[in-house]
């Protein structure tokens, strides 16, 4: 081997010598005593690492290109590529889009409850929440069914305030509003509540609203009566029924 060769491949130093033999690794004598103390290792391609930091210490040694990132607009149209179809009506819309015009005008500002099939299919369960519906005596209310309570009441003559707001303590932030009130119903000298629960158990943040308020209802010990939505179905049987069977201070399911 000639001389010109027996440089150290870590840092182009002369190879260290021993009685005339050259080290076959080629190492100069200081990375010679770092290889025998365990500082330095050989891997799998034969390149001198670190033995604590993992770096690749032969000084020809270049670092492999990475592939530079795409611009994010060249990323957002290669993971919307194709044909975009709304979740709400399935008609075709714009790539990156949810919605398509006609169903973003109808449900935009509103909180929708939708049901996940096969991590594809979106079924919207109640299209009517958090929508503003205006009644016969002119109240303006949230949602259809809201509508259809607001109608009896008023149809049948009943005074009644929509989500009057029910103090719980000094707090305002903790002021509750149940849907509607009925201010002296009856003989009663005492507010009624109307409470349409128009969701299942399965939507988490209307279970944890609901749960809040059936408890302060409970410790409050007002009259609370409760509609479902089987109740709306005949809202005259329902509606009559409850007003003549209520118990006063407690919650009437």
């Amino acid at each position: 081997m000639s001389d010109n060769k027996l440089l150290c491949p870590i840092c182009g130093q002369p190879t260290r010598v021993y009685m005339g033999n050259a080290r076959k690794d080629l190492l100069c004598g200081k990375h010679a005593d770092e290889f025998k103390a365990g500082k330095i290792e050989v891997n799998e391609k034969g390149l001198f690492v670190d033995k604590v930091t993992g770096k690749i210490l032969n000084k020809d040694y270049v670092e492999p290109k990475k592939e530079s990132a795409k611009p994010k607009e060249q990323r957002e149209t290669k993971e919307y590529e194709g044909v975009a179809k709304c979740i709400a009506c399935g008609k075709e819309t714009k790539p990156g889009f949810l919605f398509c015009p006609t169903c973003y005008k109808k449900y935009a500002d509103k909180k929708l409850l939708v049901e996940i099939n096969n991590c594809r299919d979106i079924t919207i369960l109640d299209d009517s929440y958090e929508g503003k519906f205006t009644c016969t005596d002119g109240h303006i209310v949230k949602s259809k069914s809201e509508t259809i309570i607001d109608n009896w009441l008023f149809d049948h003559n009943i005074p009644h305030a929509y989500e009057k707001k029910l103090p719980i303590d000094a707090n305002e932030n903790h002021d509750l509003h149940p849907d509607f009130c009925l201010p002296g119903y009856g003989d009663d000298p005492d507010d009624i509540y109307i409470e349409y629960w128009g969701y299942n158990e399965s939507n988490v943040e209307y279970t944890k609203s609901k749960n809040y308020k059936m408890k302060a209802y409970k410790q409050l010990k007002v009259t609370v009566i409760c509609l479902q939505e089987k109740d709306i179905m005949d809202i005259n049987a329902s509606m009559t029924r409850k007003l003549k069977f209520y118990k006063k201070g407690t919650i009437n399911e």
